[in-house]
């Protein structure tokens, strides 16, 4: 008998079993890194990219194209700016905004974060048995999330399941 909890209630709990798998992997990709002696974190490649791309780049413009929070876009660079892989100043026009910018520490491990990265998308592909359905279903979930959130649907039908 499998006495994964997880894996017995299906889909119930898919939150959690998608954490599960983002955990696995974050903490295998962390030692991945520590043992190249880079002091990177898993989820920064996303923000070189963008910075990479979009050079003096500011907190809003990398939480949108992330979807990620304001503050938890300033929580993760002010840690890459702490190892020296950012620096960040206000942004001339406007001094309310802070812009970043790549050190050339950053600049120096591009290409192998990209090899790695690069790497990284073949493994997954491996991992997904070259299926990469499971992005549509992934897609179709985000979608309907930003119409309503999970919360709340289920705040609605239990206000219909009362009656």
């Amino acid at each position: 008998m499998d006495n994964d909890i997880l894996k017995q209630l299906g889909y119930a709990n898919l939150d959690t079993r998608l954490k599960r798998i983002s955990d696995k992997m974050s903490h295998s990709l962390r030692a991945m890194y520590n043992d190249l002696d880079m002091d990177t974190e898993p989820n920064w490649y996303l923000v070189l990219l963008i910075v990479d791309e979009y050079p003096e780049v500011s907190v809003t413009g990398i939480a949108e194209r992330l979807k990620f929070t304001h503050q938890s876009v300033i929580n993760m660079t002010k840690k890459m700016i702490r190892r020296g892989y950012l620096v960040s100043e206000k942004d001339s026009g406007d001094k309310r905004k802070t812009i970043f910018k790549l050190t050339k520490k950053a600049e120096d491990n591009m290409p192998l974060f990209t090899k790695i990265w690069e790497i990284g998308k073949q493994v997954t592909l491996d991992l997904l048995n070259q299926n990469t359905a499971i992005m549509q279903h992934l897609e179709q979930l985000e979608s309907n999330l930003e119409h309503s959130s999970f919360g709340q649907r289920i705040a609605n039908q239990l206000k219909d399941y009362d009656k």
